[in-house]
């Protein structure tokens, strides 16, 4: 009965916690092409906008680009 009750809550527990976290990892570039912003944000996707709107402004300021790859 024991073993049973502990593969339940095992099972139980794998559920209930999410199977991946949504990363976003943003670099940006300025007209030089040297690296003026590098940031890496998991979470909500709040988060993930903060991150990117970071280095949006960045890159604005320095006269390059922003890029950001979500994994």
């Amino acid at each position: 009965m024991k073993k049973a009750l502990l593969i339940v809550a095992v099972a139980c527990f794998a559920l209930a916690t999410p199977a991946c976290k949504k990363c976003e990892t943003c670099k940006a570039t300025d007209s030089d092409g040297d690296i003026v912003y590098s940031g890496e944000a998991c979470g909500n996707k709040t988060v993930r906008d903060a991150n990117e709107t970071s280095c949006q402004s960045s890159a604005s300021a320095y006269g390059g680009s922003c890029s950001c790859d979500k994994s």
